[in-house]
């Protein structure tokens, strides 16, 4: 990381702790000592503080998952793009020894102490959605169905995620990736 910028340590960093830890699991030491970033830098880039860091590494995931989606969806069928997309969150949580979920989640669920890391979070959450939305209407599934379909696949996928992680286990995501093709396939 050492090569890395700045500022694109302290995403990164800010980043990784969300994933494994959730925004209120860690503190300033602690991104300071894993990014290997003076304390007084940090407020350089961010002046606000934690609560700017996390938006912006909030940000910076939506876009991450925005584009891997896109490619991922990219001359393929809704389908087989989110099939996917699961696949890649089994080989990342087996990879990562269940030990890193979703930046998004982690920031939504921080809305008490830092609302504006959620807010950017739920609005990642609909870009999400209209994506596959648009997917399933590119297949020919009416607009109002596409929609609440990328709505209630994108709770779907983190749910699983989240469950995967609690039980340190891929079969929520096998569940998932075996009703989307019975549902949609």
């Amino acid at each position: 990381m050492a090569t890395l910028p700045v500022r694109d340590r302290l995403l990164l960093s800010a980043t990784q702790l969300l994933r494994s830890k959730g925004a209120d699991g860690f503190g300033m030491s602690e991104l300071m000592e894993h990014s290997g970033v003076a304390r007084r830098s940090m407020y350089q880039h961010f002046p606000r503080g934690k609560a700017q860091l996390l938006e912006q590494a909030t940000d910076e995931a939506a876009r991450h998952a925005s584009s891997r989606l896109a490619a991922a969806l990219y001359g393929r069928t809704a389908v087989a793009g989110l099939i996917v997309i699961v696949d890649e969150w089994k080989q990342t949580l087996v990879r990562h020894d269940y030990r890193l979920g979703c930046p998004l989640v982690a920031a939504s669920t921080s809305a008490a102490e830092y609302p504006g890391a959620a807010e950017r979070a739920a609005t990642a959450f609909q870009t999400l959605a209209g994506q596959i939305a648009a997917s399933f209407e590119a297949d020919g599934l009416a607009a109002d169905a596409a929609r609440r379909a990328g709505d209630m696949l994108v709770a779907a996928l983190e749910g699983a995620i989240i469950t995967s992680r609690a039980t340190r286990s891929t079969a929520p995501l096998d569940a998932l990736s075996a009703h989307i093709r019975e549902t949609w396939g």
